[in-house]
């Protein structure tokens, strides 16, 4: 008695029917055969590089090297990008005595002089830059604005947020890793 095979569409060989009967089986096998090893941790290559939004001059990333690392990739012109601002001016203020740095990346083509306007009136005292030449294609994949990353001492990325932050996330997970 022959038995009858089907491949099916995930897996790389074809399952006899009779191990749709067993259905730990079958849980095991698709199981084994979606399997992937993780991808390996993301870390910022030595040239990431940015300018001073005030001066135009290159920003020391020197400087980063062991502390944790919040940047956040706003623009004036984005209604959310104002909305989370009271927060990160916050988490700003409350983290950084203890090592926290925070970078504004400003993603706008406005001239400097307006968005260091707008950024005072929205009392932010934290870096804000330009992103250099090649920066951006290094934090792919930018899915929107706002967007914040949390780098670990190392530079690698621990965490992403995703459009306005929640305040109380992101604060857990800078106290998480202070």
């Amino acid at each position: 008695m022959g038995v009858e095979r089907t491949p099916l569409p995930h897996l790389p060989f074809p399952v006899p029917f009779s191990f749709f009967g067993n259905p730990l089986l079958l849980l095991l096998i698709l199981g084994l055969a979606s399997c992937r090893p993780p991808p390996p941790p993301l870390h910022l290559p030595p040239s990431f590089s940015f300018n001073d939004l005030a001066s135009g001059q290159p920003f020391d990333t020197a400087s980063l090297r062991g502390k944790l690392v919040l940047l956040n990739l706003w623009a004036a012109w984005s209604p959310a990008s104002a909305k989370e601002l009271p927060e990160l001016v916050a988490i700003h203020e409350k983290f950084s005595p203890r090592g926290l740095v925070v970078l504004g990346i400003c993603l706008d083509d406005a001239p400097s002089a307006g968005l260091l306007v707008f950024a005072e009136r929205h009392g932010i005292h934290y870096p804000l830059l330009r992103p250099g030449p090649q920066t951006l294609d290094l934090l792919e994949p930018l899915e929107t604005i706002p967007y914040t990353i949390l780098l670990t001492p190392q530079g690698k990325i621990l965490q992403r947020f995703r459009g306005p932050l929640k305040g109380a996330d992101l604060r857990s997970a800078v106290e998480k890793n202070l």
